[in-house]
């Protein structure tokens, strides 16, 4: 069973969180030693580390006293699932016996509670959620101090570490280069004074909006918290979109003005106003809309053997104007505002009728309403359907 999102940010609950945190400052949410237990431990952690197939140099990090350990140090000479050189376990393992963070990338679809957990937070925050995990030890600093260019869920599941939080936060960052090479030195002049010293323990949440200054350090005995990253449609989101609409605009496909500041600068603002107009259009509020309800990442189950039992196949009917109609004990399909008719057979007109009045239905149902007629004339009247477009798997 997933946690829902009041019961990952119990005991504020989810919409305390919602209207006084995300986005605005950083919580510290304490719970039960339990509380993440299924969704990280050592005994996962080993067992994901286990497919060795899974890490190579882009998806296993190691860094050791604030230093990005070189991959050539820790990688071996089999092939990653990736076609890749995969970490070699030996060396990784002589790394965090030293202290090294050991950093596992995107492991938010690995198992099915990482996945659930995910999607319980898209599903409530509206953006993208990817997770990474960080195990460190021997109170050894991974990282300087820092800001993240997400907001960061800090979900910690084994022993403790400490995260020095400050008041300094930049505006806004995004995952460009312009904001992932700042300089050490202007890092540690943002930061501002110490907001908390928070102590996170196994069951603790530690919210920060993006651009929040920190670092952590782990105790003597090793611990793991995995940060889940929140990305949201921005801006620049819909720059992109405009780009894409534009396109058949001949305006904007025209030469700019070259020579003559006065031209350019009417063409400019011609062209601020078509965009502003665009953007003001019913169609485009519709289409960022449909962006925002769809940002996040896919993340389907399978349900075997279920999904192989025919009766759980669903079709959605793509019937819209089509009717049935009866004359003198005859039936045929007619579609609105033609007069032919597509002759149906007297034994599957019921079976038509009762599709037609639905948006949809799956397999099963279909057996059920009609258990006398057999499979193998269901079977040819679903296919029958699909050949004339009346009906569709559902996706």
């Amino acid at each position: 069973m997933s946690m829902g999102f009041d019961e990952i940010l119990a005991p504020l609950g989810g919409e305390t969180f919602l209207r006084d945190y995300l986005g605005k400052r950083p919580v510290h949410i304490e719970g039960g030693a339990e509380k993440f237990r299924k969704v990280m431990s050592w005994s996962v952690l080993n067992r994901l580390l286990g497919m060795n197939t899974l890490w190579d140099a882009e998806r296993l990090v190691m860094v050791l006293d604030k230093e990005e350990v070189p991959p050539a140090a820790f990688l071996g000479r089999d092939v990653a699932a990736s076609g890749r050189p995969a970490a070699d376990a030996v060396k990784v393992k002589q790394y965090i016996k030293q202290g090294a963070t050991l950093v596992l990338n995107d492991i938010d679809q690995l198992t099915p509670e990482l996945s659930a957990f995910a999607r319980t937070m898209e599903t409530a925050l509206g953006g993208k959620v990817q997770g990474n995990l960080y195990q460190s030890s021997k109170r050894r600093q991974g990282f300087n101090v820092h800001y993240d260019t997400h907001d960061v869920f800090a979900v910690h599941c084994e022993g403790e570490k400490v995260w020095p939080v400050f008041e300094g936060r930049a505006e806004d960052p995004i995952a460009h280069p312009i904001f992932k090479t700042v300089p050490q030195e202007q890092h540690e002049k943002a930061k501002g004074k110490l907001w908390k010293e928070v102590r996170l323990k196994p069951g603790d949440l530690l919210y920060l909006p993006r651009g929040q200054y920190h670092y952590a350090l782990a105790d003597d005995g090793g611990c793991i918290h995995i940060a889940f990253g929140v990305t949201y449609p921005i801006g620049l989101d819909v720059v992109s979109y405009l780009f894409e609409r534009m396109i058949t605009d001949p305006l904007c496909r025209r030469n700019l003005p070259r020579g003559d500041e006065g031209a350019l600068k009417a063409h400019l603002a011609t062209l601020g106003q078509r965009l502003g107009e665009v953007l003001a259009e019913p169609q485009a509020q519709a289409d960022i809309q449909a962006f925002q309800a769809g940002y996040r990442y896919q993340r389907e189950s399978f349900d075997f053997p279920e999904l192989l039992d025919p009766a759980s196949l669903a079709y959605a009917v793509r019937g819209k104007g089509v009717r049935l109609i009866e004359q003198q004990g005859r039936f045929g399909l007619v579609k609105e505002g033609s007069r032919q008719a597509v002759a149906v057979p007297t034994e599957v007109a019921g079976m038509v009728q009762w599709v037609l009045g639905r948006s949809g239905f799956s397999r099963g149902e279909l057996d059920q309403a009609f258990p006398a007629a057999g499979k193998a004339a269901l079977d040819k009247f679903v296919a029958d359907m699909e050949r004339m477009a009346l009906i569709a798997v559902a996706a």
